[in-house]
């Protein structure tokens, strides 16, 4: 069987990757022939690396970031994308195999921005699927337009997957419409072991945000406004920031703005997330927009409680003062009053760290990739 994985994300690598990875890992393990097409990123990640030494085929097609501040360069940038675009036959090449299958990864709406692939796919006699990794609770830049295309791909799509039931709901609600292929699949872990980690035993509280650095999706700068102020300077707490991304120099100018320098370190990415967990007692996520973060799910497997929004599935994991505390609103105000009770319960936090383990081990998916591999073949 042969099949074709298309990504959207305009990332080298993210956690949106993660589960059709795992999926394209399984179905090559299955003698399956897996093809993929992204966004041209140079150097490639090591985890991209990796399957292709396993045997995945790979096409690439070109990606615009503006690399100028000035319009004028910046439309001469647009014109050259659009002759590279207009030249590129990725998707062609991707036809050119006959796959038996094509799993569309992105947001829960950029199917919308595919008009090549869907054009390829009205002519294709092949099973088609979504899967969308997160959307955001306004559907804010919906268009009638928009929505059109989003529901016609949806009900030519076999199933809808996504990460949360939030994230249908708010589909439903976008797009004023029922979506009965939809179905919630759940993203893998990037750690080693499932076993809780030992409690931290430093008076000093430390408290983590683990993410990409994009304030627009993580809400960083929501945490950091939160600690400035005085009654929190007056804490003894340390801020860990595991990550990187287009919004880290403006983050490290928030620190210094909110005079956090000495409680807050930039530690970059981190390639074993266990080894956060030895060191830190909680996680902050402010995020404006979820499906089900990888960053939520790995903390309370490791046995730690989390301070998030009520956005994506979040809620889904998390009960307040059982397992973490809920922000109504990635606003100060609300995750502010999130954290105040979080300091409230601090004697609390190591047994609702073991609360969070358990409920995190009864939701995961051990097998995320087998289980989709099977979802779409069946």
């Amino acid at each position: 069987m042969t099949i074709a994985i298309i990504s959207m994300i305009r990332d080298a690598w993210g956690g949106s990757e993660e589960l059709w990875a795992v999926m394209a890992e399984k179905a090559i393990e299955n003698n399956h022939k897996v093809i993929h097409l992204s966004y041209k990123f140079t150097p490639l990640h090591p985890k991209m690396q990796v399957l292709i030494a396993k045997g995945l085929i790979t096409y690439s097609r070109p990606s615009f970031k503006p690399s100028s501040n000035t319009p004028f360069l910046q439309l001469a940038e647009k014109a050259i994308f659009f002759v590279k675009k207009r030249m590129n036959n990725s998707f062609t090449k991707v036809f050119n195999h006959n796959p038996d299958i094509v799993l569309y990864n992105g947001t829960c709406y950029s199917i919308a921005e595919e008009h090549i692939l869907l054009k390829h796919l009205n002519k294709a006699k092949c099973r088609f699927f979504i899967l969308g990794h997160f959307n955001n609770e306004t559907g804010l830049g919906l268009t009638p337009g928009l929505i059109q295309t989003i529901s016609q791909a949806y009900h030519t799509s076999e199933k809808v997957f996504f990460i949360a039931q939030r994230s249908i709901q708010n589909a439903k609600r976008h797009l004023a419409a029922n979506i009965p292929n939809a179905l919630v699949v759940r993203n893998p872990v990037n750690i080693d072991s499932i076993e809780i980690i030992p409690y931290p035993s430093s008076e000093k509280s430390q408290f983590a945000m683990v993410g990409n650095l994009r304030i627009v999706h993580k809400g960083q700068d929501i945490a950091l406004e939160v600690l400035s102020s005085n009654k929190w300077k007056q804490r003894n707490w340390h801020l860990n920031i595991y990550g990187s991304g287009e919004d880290e120099a403006h983050l490290k100018r928030l620190v210094d703005f909110f005079r956090l320098n000495d409680n807050v370190t930039f530690h970059g990415r981190v390639n074993n997330i266990r080894e956060v967990w030895k060191t830190n007692h909680v996680l902050l996520m402010p995020s404006h927009m979820e499906g089900m973060p990888l960053a939520v799910v790995e903390a309370m497997i490791c046995g730690r409680p989390v301070v998030v929004t009520d956005v994506g599935g979040n809620t889904e994991w998390i009960e307040e003062a059982q397992q973490g505390f809920i922000a109504e609103a990635p606003t100060v105000h609300s995750f502010g009053n999130a954290m105040e009770r979080l300091w409230d319960e601090k004697n609390n936090w190591e047994s609702i760290g073991k609360s969070a383990h358990e409920k995190a081990m009864k939701l995961y998916d051990p097998e995320p990739g087998k289980t989709l591999l099977n979802l779409i073949t069946a």
